[in-house]
C-alpha cells in the first residue's frame, strides 16, 4: 500500500503542479474536467448509482459545467448564495449525521444532487480562480493552503490530539488538530503575501477560515463513506483511495476561495 501511494504521488503530483504552474487554460480545463467527472462518478457510485450510470452522468455533468462556464456570464453573488444552500445542508447533515444511514431512495437522492452540485461549484471556481490575473500562482496558492492545513492538523493531532472532532464521523479528527492547522495556514497566509498581490492581514483573513471550513468537506466525504460503509471512495489512485479521498477538502474550500478574493 506504501509503495502503491508512493508511486502514485510521484507520477500525479508532478504533472498536476506542471499543469497549474505551466499550463494554459485548455490543459487546466482538462485537469479539472477530470478532476470532476472522476469524483461525480465516485459521489454517484457511493449514494447507490450503479457505475455504468454513474460514469455517463459525470460526464454529461461535466460537459454541461464546461459549457456553463463558456457561454454564460457566471454572478460571483449568485454562486455565493448556491455555495451557503449546498453548505449548510452539509453541516445540518453533519449535526444530524444519523440521517442518511438507511439510504433510502430520498435520502440517496438529496445526497446524491447536493453533492453532484458541491462539485460542479468547486469545478467553476477553480476555472475561474485560474482566469485571475496570476491565476495560476493563485490557484497554487489553494492547493498548497489545503497541504499545509493537512500537515499542520496531522502533526498538531498527533502531538496533543485529545478531543475528538467527530468521533462518530472521523473518529481520527481532533480539535487540537484543527487549531494546529490555523495557526500553520496564518504563518503560510503571512508568505503567501510576500509574493502574490495581497496584504498579509487579507491574506489571513481568507486563507484561514477556507483552512478551517475546509475540514467541513473532509467530514461530509467521510460521513458519505461511513453510510455507504466503504472504506474509500473507488480505487482509481493507487494507494490513495478515489478522488473524492484526495480533493474532499478541496470542493469545499475552492469555491469560498474564489468568492473571498473577489469581496476582500
Amino acid at each position: 500500500m506504501l509503495k502503491q501511494r508512493i508511486i502514485t504521488a510521484l507520477l500525479l503530483g508532478p504533472l498536476l503542479l506542471a499543469i497549474v504552474i505551466y499550463g494554459n487554460l485548455y490543459w487546466f480545463l482538462l485537469l479539472v474536467g477530470v478532476i470532476q467527472t472522476a469524483a461525480t462518478f465516485e459521489w454517484l457510485k457511493i449514494n447507490k448509482i450503479k457505475a455504468p450510470l454513474a460514469l455517463i452522468n459525470g460526464i454529461v455533468i461535466t460537459v454541461l459545467t464546461l459549457f456553463l462556464w463558456h457561454q454564460l456570464t457566471l454572478d460571483v453573488k449568485a454562486w455565493f448564495w448556491l455555495y451557503v444552500v449546498i453548505w449548510v445542508l452539509a453541516l445540518l447533515w453533519l449535526l444530524k449525521h444519523q440521517w442518511g444511514y438507511q439510504n433510502t431512495t430520498i435520502q440517496l437522492l438529496i445526497k446524491g444532487v447536493l453533492g453532484a452540485l458541491a462539485i460542479l461549484l468547486f469545478s467553476l471556481s477553480m476555472i475561474q480562480l485560474f482566469n485571475l490575473e496570476q491565476g495560476n500562482w493563485w490557484t497554487l496558492s489553494l492547493f498548497l493552503l489545503i497541504w499545509v492545513a493537512d500537515i499542520g492538523a496531522y502533526i498538531s493531532g498527533k502531538t496533543f490530539g485529545k478531543h475528538k472532532l467527530a468521533v462518530n464521523i472521523s473518529p481520527g479528527k481532533t480539535w487540537e488538530g484543527v487549531i494546529g492547522a490555523q495557526i500553520l495556514v496564518a504563518v503560510y497566509a503571512i508568505v503567501v503575501s510576500q509574493f502574490l498581490a495581497i496584504e498579509w492581514t487579507h491574506a489571513v483573513m481568507i486563507m484561514v477560515p477556507i483552512a478551517l471550513f475546509s475540514v467541513v468537506g473532509d467530514l461530509a466525504a467521510s460521513l458519505g463513506k461511513r453510510q455507504a460503509k466503504i472504506k474509500d471512495s473507488s480505487n482509481l489512485l493507487p494507494g490513495h483511495g478515489g478522488f473524492i479521498d484526495r480533493f474532499d477538502s478541496l470542493i469545499a474550500a475552492a469555491p469560498l476561495y474564489f468568492i473571498l478574493l473577489n469581496y476582500l
